[in-house]
């Protein structure tokens, strides 16, 4: 299959790569050239607009970082709907507003093309290995059509309903990742500042009710060895904690915890960590408390 791939990040290329290794040829754009530089030395062919990615292929990936920029993807002067035509089908993996979603799905459909939002967890580790779990808004007969491509990328695919509801159920996961690597930041910082070895500390929290994914990852491959090299950002997290709670809003939600998180991720950036993995919302906190988690507490 003749499959366009727009946006080759962190989750992007693994995703494209992938495609390649499935025997698929890819057309792909992006907004730095070398990427596609990169991906083009796999056998990848390169487009210059998402209106030429669009031009020549069947199906069209996209998996960018912000709704400005998927809008920018699809409905731009050179975006992938000037060069759509009947018949194609267009996924995007990105985190969105779920009326954004809604409102590409009304726009492709005037010219005969089906749309899936189809976001995506499992990080960059995920998109490597082909592990990621797919949360798909769309029609069922269009998901069907398109599942072997999807599973190229991804173990658990989930039919979350019509448009729009991929991304609402990625945005639910996001406040629980969010909110999730606040409290670890927040219980190792206080073990830590009472005395308790931060690695004693992992091991028991690892087997007792407080255990989750968030602490399995954040504390030993981030904070112990205080490596803070972006998986996923501080800058990212805050962009989906924005669209949670827009969405909470115009649904007549409140979304406390979340709102407060967002708050501390947005202190993060500011002390100039918004391109470090989430994991660095305990660099404030370990500032205020005095102490450094991985090192004896003072």
């Amino acid at each position: 299959m003749r499959i366009g791939f727009i946006g080759l990040g962190r989750m992007g290329f693994p995703m494209a790569a992938n495609l390649l290794k499935a025997g698929h040829e890819v057309v792909a754009h992006n907004r730095s050239p070398a990427a596609v530089e990169r991906l083009s030395a796999l056998g990848a062919v390169a487009a210059a607009t998402p209106a030429e990615v669009a031009a020549g292929v069947e199906v069209l990936v996209s998996c960018v970082m912000s709704p400005a920029q998927v809008e920018q993807v699809y409905l731009g002067p050179a975006g992938a709907l000037a060069g759509a035509r009947a018949g194609q089908v267009f996924i995007d993996t990105s985190t969105t507003h779920p009326e954004l979603s809604r409102r590409l799905a009304a726009e492709m459909a005037v010219k005969g093309v089906d749309f899936l939002d189809a976001p995506i967890s499992g990080g960059p580790r995920g998109a490597q290995q082909g592990t990621l779990a797919v949360m798909v808004g769309g029609e069922a007969a269009v998901l069907e059509k398109v599942r072997p491509l999807l599973e190229v990328f991804g173990r658990n695919i989930f039919h979350m309903g019509g448009h729009g509801a991929g991304n609402a159920a990625k945005l639910c996961n996001q406040i629980l990742t969010g909110t999730a690597h606040v409290l670890v930041a927040e219980a190792m910082v206080l073990g830590t500042r009472l005395g308790l070895d931060p690695q004693t500390l992992f091991a028991a929290l690892q087997v007792s009710s407080g255990q989750c994914r968030a602490l399995d990852r954040s504390v030993p491959e981030a904070i112990l060895p205080r490596n803070f090299a972006a998986a996923f950002t501080v800058e990212g997290i805050i962009k989906d904690l924005d669209c949670a709670l827009r969405a909470a809003d115009d649904s007549g939600v409140r979304l406390l915890l979340p709102a407060l998180a967002r708050q501390m991720y947005q202190e993060t950036r500011a002390l100039g960590h918004g391109d470090k993995h989430v994991s660095a919302v305990i660099l404030p906190m370990e500032a205020v408390a005095g102490v450094e988690v991985g090192k004896a507490a003072t």
